[in-house]
């Protein structure tokens, strides 16, 4: 233990450096684990679709009428106080929340936990990490045979 002491008073930049290190190292680990069980990889968010987890795409209008997953609903993170009643009645089917990068979509999950929400899930990547893993997006507002009926 005195060895320690002695390397950190003799080389203190190097000592601050590894503390340093540490602690965001800690932070990473801490946030990985707080996320945990919430967000799914694309391959994961493909099974939840189809075991009827409603995809939620958080951005504006005209970023959800370029390109995303389908049958997605677009409720913008602005928006979704409005949404609270149709969102509390997902929560049995499940939700799958993205944006474009997956930030958004976390901290919305986090929303609507704390509004105590359940069932709620987030796209890791986000729909960049969609179309990395070449799965189909879809553009435009229509909607299929099926919702129309």
């Amino acid at each position: 233990m005195e060895a320690i002491f002695a390397y950190a008073a003799n080389h203190p930049l190097l000592f601050g450096g590894l503390l340093l290190m540490f602690a965001i190292v800690f932070g990473y680990e801490m946030r990985v684990a707080r996320r945990k069980g919430t967000d799914v990889s694309p391959p994961e968010a493909v099974a939840l679709i189809n075991a009827g987890a409603q995809p939620i795409d958080l951005r504006a209008a005209a970023q959800f009428e370029k390109a995303h997953i389908l049958d997605a609903r677009n409720i913008p993170l602005g928006d979704l106080d409005q949404h609270l009643p149709a969102l509390q009645k997902l929560q049995e089917r499940g939700m799958l929340l993205y944006c474009d990068t997956g930030g958004t979509s976390l901290k919305a999950a986090d929303t609507l936990k704390a509004k105590g929400l359940t069932g709620v899930r987030t796209l890791r990547g986000g729909l960049t990490a969609w179309r990395a893993d070449n799965l189909p997006v879809f553009s435009g507002r229509k909607t299929r045979k099926k919702d129309n009926a």
